[in-house]
């Protein structure tokens, strides 16, 4: 029995997908500390949080640690030491998220190598965000968007610090 997927409006077999796992599985998988970022405080500004959590959030040296479980999900967690934010999904699937107190529905993609991973708000009142993460030259770049601020987080992998 051949079960399909419907990813950016393609229909892939098991197959497709096992591939698309197999290569999150060998360019993501595994813990990265954050080493920099652009335009962090505009991104947080833009979303709304306040001066003393934008101040406190870029004061942070969160790190990221992507798995994928048996039953094809992926799972990102990014942990500081004041909070945890966490995305456990399947391709082409939607999911739910609280992004600080605001309902959000994820729609996760995969597209050139890149996790795409859109946000639309439950309430209309608030911006939609998107958050894009590839590996480029061994770091983990984490693209955020929301309005017109784009914000980069790079990240070293510390498995191979070990």
């Amino acid at each position: 029995m051949t079960r399909t997927a419907n990813l950016n409006n393609i229909k892939l077999t098991r197959f497709g997908v096992l591939q698309i796992m197999d290569e999150i599985k060998n360019k993501f998988v595994g813990k990265w500390k954050l080493d920099r970022s652009e335009r962090f405080e505009d991104f947080l500004r833009e979303c709304g949080v306040n001066f003393f959590a934008r101040k406190m959030a870029g004061m942070a040296s969160p790190v990221s640690e992507i798995s994928v479980k048996e039953d094809d999900k992926v799972h990102i967690s990014m942990v500081t030491s004041f909070m945890t934010q966490e995305d456990c999904f399947k391709l082409g699937e939607e999911f739910e998220k609280d992004m600080r107190g605001n309902k959000m529905v994820g729609k996760p993609s995969v597209v050139d190598g890149k996790i795409i991973i859109e946000y639309t708000p439950t309430d209309p009142s608030i911006k939609p965000q998107k958050v894009t993460r590839e590996v480029i030259n061994g770091e983990l770049v984490q693209t955020m968007e929301i309005g017109d601020v784009t914000c980069k987080r790079f990240m070293k992998r510390m498995d191979s610090e070990v």
